[in-house]
């Protein structure tokens, strides 16, 4: 077996067979459970031997946001104006259409 390990001693990876450059060829006894439970920096190895990673904390994944991006945001409120726009050039074209045909009748 191999065991890739970074710079705090914590195990990232291994393979059982073949081999993984910067690998380190380990023999010794595993934990119980090690493919098992094995995510990277779990374990540690320590003076030659594999232990359980006394301060292994399970990493958070982040979680997408749900809301509108802001390009999304952006192309909302332009959307927006348009629409405000045609409604006043549609309101605009009834009273031009309404003084030509001589203007309101009230």
């Amino acid at each position: 077996m191999q065991l890739l390990i970074n710079n705090q001693q914590a195990i990232t990876g291994y393979v059982t067979t073949g081999s993984v450059e910067q690998g380190i060829e380990y023999t010794g006894k595993l934990p119980d459970g090690f493919e098992e439970n094995f995510k990277p920096s779990f374990y540690l190895f320590q003076n030659g031997t594999v232990v359980a990673n006394p301060n292994y904390v399970t990493p958070v994944e982040p979680t997408p946001d749900s809301g509108p991006t802001a390009e999304q945001e952006s192309l909302t409120a332009m959307a927006q104006k348009m629409a405000d726009q045609q409604q006043h050039i549609a309101s605009l074209e009834q009273a031009l259409t309404a003084l030509a045909q001589g203007g309101t009748k009230s």
